[in-house]
């Protein structure tokens, strides 16, 4: 009819669209073809510059494009251009990534080569490269390609830890559901307020980020960046490596420590004097479990050394088996979770009180339902194991995809409860030697069993 505007059907759109994308399958093919020939030929020139922008502008991903770029600048470079035409030369690469950018915010090979003009430049400007990652983060707060970007202009302009920790709240303050700012403050804290290991922060830090994560948790119950957050808090400080004991077996000698390491790290000495040993483990590179083979003597000492740490047993005339432990031996006073002191306790109840307040509104929620469990384990993995147990089982039912997860905590946390009663019996009776996922090297040979 007259006036009115004809419809395409979807069959006519469809057959314009295949024919659109066949006529650029063509282009790209004809073109990566011209770039991929005039390369084995050797030309680093303006033409491959330009042949090359043209295809990475409509896709950026293509990692072979970005490397000749970089063949063609270095080439161009090697005949001494002066430090402005240098920096000219660069600019224009970061106007190209910038324009790739805006087809793709989530290129690795946009940002990679981004970074890597920078490094070329004689005066890179930090300042324009923050400002860029502030209008990048406010189209998608969370593209953690131009987070992991911040974080090296950030230390290549000198900004301050604390500024980007306060950038990192900023981010936080507009949307909670950011993982990369989360992971970002993470790892700025422990530079800000150290710990009394690597990675982690003072215990009033500790307490305040609490409250903060909380009231993040609390608006969006099943949103995870903040309760993963909220794990890494409650995270318990890398034990160092420890001997946990050492034990002599006729002429078998078991070194079991709290951590891997090489057994070139172990130094045995008879009487006082150094002796060569092969020490064997499960993995002959890293293990938490030696076993050697020596010559016993009848009486004397036999010491065994790792780093600032060492045991000596003491043999006696007419007896077969000796046992020494370490400070890495875990007991009732000593855990694999220790409790905290009374002001991180109080801190921690309340915190336990908020999970159990949302979880009589929320009974599914599996993320509160988890933190919850590590609060119980971080207060008294002893007196509270039944019930981190029974929380365990229940996150099995709600979250099935991670029911094995579940069990495999269950599982290490059942060793550790009955590591630390020193429960040789029930422990033998629930695991074999052989099939202990966790903690194999806390599990006494069984001749020590009784005597202990």
């Amino acid at each position: 009819m007259h006036g009115r505007v004809k419809v395409k059907t979807t069959e006519q759109q469809e057959k314009e669209r295949k024919i659109e994308r066949t006529a650029k399958l063509k282009a790209y093919r004809q073109a990566m073809s011209t770039i991929l020939s005039r390369r084995d030929e050797g030309h680093k020139d303006a033409t491959q510059l330009k042949a090359t922008a043209q295809v990475l502008q409509s896709n950026p991903d293509i990692t072979t494009l970005w490397n000749i770029r970089k063949e063609v600048l270095l080439d161009i470079f090697k005949s001494d251009e002066s430090a402005s035409e240098k920096d000219t030369i660069l600019a224009k690469e970061l106007e190209l990534t910038q324009s790739c950018l805006m087809v793709n915010p989530k290129s690795y090979g946009a940002w990679y080569h981004r970074t890597w003009s920078l490094q070329q430049m004689v005066n890179p400007n930090w300042n324009k490269e923050l400002a860029l990652c502030d209008r990048y983060l406010k189209l998608d707060e969370r593209n953690f390609h131009c987070w992991d970007y911040r974080k090296w202009v950030a230390s290549q302009a000198k900004v301050s830890c604390q500024n980007e920790l306060e950038f990192t709240m900023e981010k936080i303050g507009e949307n909670f559901s950011n993982y990369s700012a989360w992971h970002y403050r993470s790892k700025l804290l422990p530079i800000l307020y150290p710990g009394h290991s690597a990675q982690t922060i003072q215990e009033d830090k500790v307490h305040s980020e609490l409250d903060l994560v909380q009231n993040a948790a609390f608006t969006d119950p099943e949103d995870s960046s903040a309760w993963f957050y909220h794990t890494w808090l409650l995270g318990k400080e890398e034990e160092r490596v420890k001997i946990v004991f050492c034990a002599l077996q006729s002429d078998t000698l078991t070194l079991s420590l709290t951590k891997p390491v090489q057994n070139s790290q172990i130094v045995l000495k008879l009487h006082g004097e150094a002796k060569e040993s092969i020490w064997t483990g499960v993995d002959d590179r890293f293990d938490s479990l030696w076993v050697t083979r020596i010559s016993r003597p009848s009486e004397g000492k036999i010491q065994v050394s790792l780093e600032d740490q060492e045991v000596t047993l003491s043999l006696e005339k007419d007896k077969e088996e000796s046992l020494v432990k370490g400070d890495g031996w875990k007991s009732l006073t000593n855990r694999f979770v220790n409790p905290p002191n009374q002001k991180t306790k109080e801190v921690l109840k309340q915190a336990l009180e908020n999970c159990s307040q949302l979880l009589e509104l929320e009974p599914d929620s599996k993320w509160t339902l988890y933190t919850k469990a590590l609060i119980l384990l971080a207060l008294e993995s002893q007196t509270n194991h039944q019930e981190v147990l029974s929380c365990l089982e229940k996150l099995k039912m709600l979250d099935t995809a991670r029911a094995n997860y579940y069990s495999d905590v269950k599982n290490r946390l059942e060793s550790e409860y009955l590591i630390e009663r020193e429960e040789w019996t029930l422990l033998g009776e629930k695991y074999s030697e052989s099939n202990v996922a966790y903690h194999r090297q806390y599990i006494l040979p069984a001749a020590f069993r009784n005597a202990l």
